[in-house]
Order: structure tokens, then C-alpha cells, then sequence
């Protein structure tokens, strides 16, 4: 499998963060340039032609200090509105800032008219939103839920026909540390235009993981005798089985120097811990990068894949059948060199593998 190139850095700007459409449709990239006053950018692929990304300007401003906090994500959702009895898709890119988060549509974004963007002012400005996810949701909505670094976790809904924004729910404290990452926890499979909501999976720097469902937010077991005095820095989910009305689920999390540990939540809500993927025997250097984080899919009746980048050029691939329990295949994919940092892994249609190299490109395999 040789590695593909998508979007790389150019002159004058910084590469801070990138995503990919529902559907695998368009890739997108974030860029802030370097000259002050600094300027926002996207740039968007479309992942079926071999034509030059385009650029577009965003008109989003930027302090010092938020281009210091260095708190940049990306994510394009897709909406739906019912207009005359007929469903209308709709696509957003939204943007996190660390100070607020944005929202410009698509359809918007590549018309000559004069772009509009809608903002959510995060509103301590000692606080910084470290990580988030937006869903569509009945009644021509957008869902956005965040998570910033004392902890605090916000809801709220964007209305795309009256482009209002509405406070749902606001926990302060609901973790002791920082929120480093939010991930939902997704069925492999789902159609892309499908209104599902997701549980959400936050990893925090006070070594727990936690899960938001329903409106209801748990400290989840079983992460902090896992983690030996290391590092907790990303979580990701999968349901691997869907029954009326409960779910076997799968979750991989990233800790600095040990590895993913794979997690297992059966139908009756017990946890338990099922294993340690090793990403180096020999690695000398400790690890230090939040950045490099795990992913997990569901394959086939009984497998699921745990996907991992690294501090050293590489991404390691596990299909992990848990019927047999045993490891049915293993796989190092050598993208960059040694010295490079392979990070912020998504996983698209459940088949292509993205990853972002140091802050120089944004590139693609195939799964095995």
C-alpha cells in the first residue's frame, strides 16, 4: 500500500487541523498563516479528482494568544431541513478556534457571494475549548458538544433556517483536568445521511475516560489501574454490535508509553480490559506527543481493527477477532521517517485510514 500525499503545506501558512466529508467526498484542511495579522484558510480536495485543492478565505479573526493555544480543529456535518415536504442537505464546515466555535456552510463557501460565518463565543476567556463534535439532529439542527481545559463541557444547537444559535446544557467540572479529545462512538457502516445520535467518548488529562449518552456524562472504570503512571491522551469508540436495545462496544485509548489498550463494554454494562497493542518492543525515546492518537472499527461478524500513529514515521494496524480472542493480523505502515510524528488518524467509510505528518501534510492509505 503505498502512501498517498493529499494536501501538503505551503508558503506562508501553518497546516493546524483537517477533515474529512460524510461520504469521503471532499477533504478539508485548516491553514492560519504566518504573516501577521494572521488570516484563516481552507482548502478543499475533492477526494475523486486529481485537481489542486482550492483555497478560500474564512474572514475568521485571530488573537495572539489564541493562535499560541494552538486549539485548532475541523469537521465538516452534514444537515438535513424538510422544505415542502422534500428533504434538503446541507454542509457545514465548523471550525474550533480554541476561543469559539464557527460555523460556515459549504454551499456558501464556493459562491461568489460574500461568505457568512456564525459564531459561538466560548464566553471565560482564561478557559480554551480543547476538543468537540456536531451531529445533525431532528428538527433542522445542528448539535455541537465541547469540551475545554478546566473541564467544563457545553451544548449547544445552531437552527439552519432561522441561523440562531441555543444553549442546551452547560457542566462545569465535569472533569477534573483538561479535555483532550472527543470522539463518537459510531456503528462501522452508518449511512452518512442518517440522523443518529452518538454517545461521545472524552478522554482528559486526569487519566479517566468519560462518556456522554443521553445527557448523561459517566467516569468510565477499568483506565486508571491500566495506566502504570503514564498518560491518557485520546479515546475512541465502536459499536460492534447492535441489539433492540443494548450494544457491545469497543473502545481504544492511547497512552503515552504503553501502547492502545483495548477496552470491552458488553450488553449488560459490565467493562473490562482486554488487551494491550504495543506500538514499539524497542522503542527507546518516550513518547510525548498528546497529538497520536487510536482508532477503532468494527469488521466482519466477530473482529475489530484498533489503527495507531506514532512518534517515529509509522501507523500500526491490529484486526483483533474477540470470539477467538486473538490477533489475527498485524501490520506497520512506514508513511513518513523516523523522526516524523504521525498523528490525528480518522477513519472514513470504514476503509481509508487519513493521518496528518508533523504539521507538513495530510495523507491516506486504504485499510488492509
Amino acid at each position: 500500500m503505498g502512501d498517498t500525499s493529499l494536501i501538503e503545506k505551503v508558503a506562508d501558512v501553518s497546516l493546524v487541523a483537517y477533515c474529512v466529508s460524510p461520504g469521503e467526498q471532499f477533504l478539508v484542511s485548516l491553514e492560519i498563516s504566518t504573516i501577521r495579522p494572521a488570516k484563516t484558510f481552507v482548502r478543499v480536495k475533492k477526494l475523486n479528482e486529481e485537481r489542486t485543492p482550492t483555497r478560500y478565505e474564512l474572514g475568521i479573526q485571530l488573537s495572539s494568544s489564541t493562535i499560541e493555544k494552538n486549539s485548532f480543529q475541523l469537521q465538516l456535518v452534514q444537515a438535513s431541513t424538510v422544505v415542502k415536504g422534500k428533504a434538503e442537505l446541507h454542509h457545514y464546515i465548523i471550525v474550533n478556534t480554541g476561543d469559539a466555535i464557527h460555523l460556515v456552510s459549504l454551499e456558501t463557501l464556493f459562491s461568489a457571494s460574500r461568505r457568512k460565518t456564525f459564531k459561538w463565543a466560548h464566553y471565560l476567556t482564561r478557559d480554551t475549548i480543547t476538543s468537540f463534535f456536531a451531529f445533525n439532529v431532528q428538527g433542522s439542527a445542528l448539535q455541537v458538544v465541547y469540551g475545554t481545559t478546566l473541564g467544563t463541557l457545553v451544548i449547544f444547537e445552531f437552527n439552519i433556517l432561522t441561523e440562531s444559535f441555543r444553549k442546551i446544557e452547560e457542566k462545569t467540572n465535569a472533569a477534573a483536568d483538561s479535555f483532550a479529545t472527543c470522539e463518537p462512538c459510531l456503528p462501522s457502516g452508518l449511512d452518512p445521511e442518517a440522523i443518529y445520535i452518538p454517545e461521545l467518548i472524552f478522554a482528559s488529562y486526569d487519566n479517566y475516560l468519560y462518556s456522554l449518552e443521553k445527557g448523561i456524562m459517566q467516569k468510565l472504570p477499568l483506565i486508571e489501574s491500566a495506566l502504570g503512571g503514564d498518560t491518557l491522551v485520546s479515546g475512541a469508540g465502536v459499536v460492534a454490535k447492535q441489539y433492540t436495545t443494548k450494544s457491545l462496544r469497543y473502545y481504544a485509548v492511547n497512552i503515552l508509553n504503553s501502547g492502545c489498550h483495548l477496552f470491552k463494554r458488553g450488553a449488560n454494562g459490565n467493562w473490562e480490559s482486554v488487551r494491550i497493542f504495543v506500538r514499539n518492543e524497542r522503542q527507546e525515546n518516550e513518547e510525548k506527543s498528546p497529538l497520536v492518537n487510536c482508532q477503532v472499527v468494527s469488521r466482519g461478524r466477530t473482529q475489530v481493527c484498533i489503527i495507531t500513529g506514532s512518534e517515529h514515521g509509522k501507523i500500526y494496524f491490529w484486526q483483533y477477532d474477540y470470539r477467538d480472542d486473538t490477533i489475527t493480523q498485524t501490520i506497520v505502515l512506514e508513511v513518513a521517517h523516523e523522526v516524523d510524528v504521525v498523528h490525528s488518524l480518522k477513519i472514513a467509510n470504514g476503509k481509508t485510514i487519513y493521518y496528518m505528518v508533523n504539521r507538513d501534510f495530510v495523507g491516506s492509505q486504504n485499510l488492509p
